[in-house]
């Protein structure tokens, strides 16, 4: 019988996927003491987040920050812009936002992965994605398309000789972003697990068919000036 068991946990162990788990290192500390009342802090060491998919992320120390960009509406739904139940996650979600290191998609899933794993109700942290999935900042690469004579571009860079973006601001003033949110809670209070990532994914993509940002990916090619805005 123990020997059955073996057998049966070793099938068991090859046969399951492997599960990946994100996490934050190092510990947050904000100058000065009391910075959270002027809305804006300093960050004493780096803060270190591996994903999921083991793709690392970090705010150096030093870093200035002004908490969650939480409109106000949302606040009494979500939480103050310094809510320590989600700070780590949007201090990092926050930095990368500000430099477009990686795709916006990427940067925003990440926001999500930080919220789990600061202790956020799986209800909360999806309905805050979707949040920032409709309203966040947004941004793609562009990149040389095919040549079309004088008028076209070959080589996409700003004057600083660094590849060139186009990029949209944080708006959460679309007066669809609370209804969806308050649709999405309601179902996933009934169960959690009910939707998934990606299907919050398809349905930001379904309220905004006509969206640049949810038209395209991580790169657009151009061929004219006039693209880039």
């Amino acid at each position: 019988m123990h020997r059955y068991l073996i057998m049966l946990c070793l099938v068991m162990t090859s046969a399951a996927p492997g599960y990946s788990f994100a996490q934050f290192t190092g510990h947050l500390e904000l100058l000065p003491a009391g910075c959270q009342a002027t809305g804006q802090c300093t960050l004493k060491n780096k803060l270190h987040f591996k994903d999921a998919d083991h793709v690392e992320w970090e705010a150096k120390a030093g870093l200035v920050t002004d908490g969650a960009s939480i409109p106000g509406i949302f606040q009494p739904i979500i939480g103050a812009p310094f809510d320590p139940s989600f700070i780590k996650a949007a201090i990092i979600h926050d930095h990368y936002c500000d430099r477009h290191v990686r795709p916006w998609r990427q940067t925003h899933k990440v926001f999500y992965e930080g919220l789990i794993d600061q202790g956020v109700s799986m209800v909360k942290a999806k309905t805050m994605y979707l949040a920032v999935m409709l309203g966040g900042p947004k941004w793609v690469q562009l990149i040389p398309g095919i040549a079309c004579g004088e008028n076209c571009i070959n080589n996409v860079k700003t004057v600083a000789g660094v590849p060139g973006y186009r990029f949209r601001n944080a708006d959460y003033s679309a007066p669809d972003i609370a209804p969806a949110m308050a649709r999405l809670a309601a179902l996933l209070e009934a169960d959690p697990d009910a939707i998934s990532i990606e299907e919050i994914d398809a349905y930001a993509e379904s309220l905004r068919p006509m969206d640049f940002y949810f038209q395209h990916g991580a790169e657009v090619a151009v061929n004219d000036t006039a693209a880039i805005e």
